[in-house]
């Protein structure tokens, strides 16, 4: 009787699992046909049951929220999802193939540019030039007037035009 109960617990599990990934897969698909919409909501009411798919498949259900958020324009979900994605990816890696997770993080460059400011790339080719204080590679200078300087010869500029006026 207990072991009846037990394989019939164990089968419910089983279906159960299924069930989750069956609902993935079907997310996928609504992704890969643009129904962007379809693939999101499925996704959302799977995210209570994520813990039941495997790690590869969670940093899936993780690229496909978010890029379904961007094509959706929703970007601050977008990034939260990509940033949980490329995350998942650091921690086992192969679990994006190559194309999504170079796209993940072109994607995370340009939503995270906002928050964090954009490299203009021109520091190289010039340098002491800048655009913005990434393009300032030694530490404590920053852009100021397309020129990296330091917070101390800022402080020497202030008093000269101090001393002058």
């Amino acid at each position: 009787m207990v072991r009846a109960g037990l394989v019939a617990a164990l089968l419910l599990a089983f279906v159960g699992c299924a069930t989750y990934r069956d609902d993935f897969d079907r997310a996928r698909l609504h992704y890969e046909t643009n129904e962007y919409d379809r693939a999101l909501l499925l996704l959302e009411v799977l995210e209570g049951d994520i813990d039941s798919l495997s790690q590869v498949e969670r940093a899936q259900y993780a690229y496909y929220r978010g890029m379904s958020h961007l094509r959706l324009e929703q970007k601050r979900d977008a990034r939260h999802w990509l940033a949980n994605a490329a995350a998942r990816e650091r921690a086992a890696e192969g679990s994006l193939p190559t194309d999504a997770k170079s796209r993940v993080d072109e994607m995370l460059v340009k939503l995270n540019a906002p928050y964090f400011g954009e490299s203009s790339g021109d520091a190289e080719a010039a340098p002491g030039r800048c655009k913005t204080d990434l393009d300032c590679h030694k530490k404590g200078q920053f852009c100021d007037a397309g020129a990296c300087t330091s917070s101390a010869s800022g402080a020497e500029k202030s008093d000269d035009e101090k001393q002058s006026k």
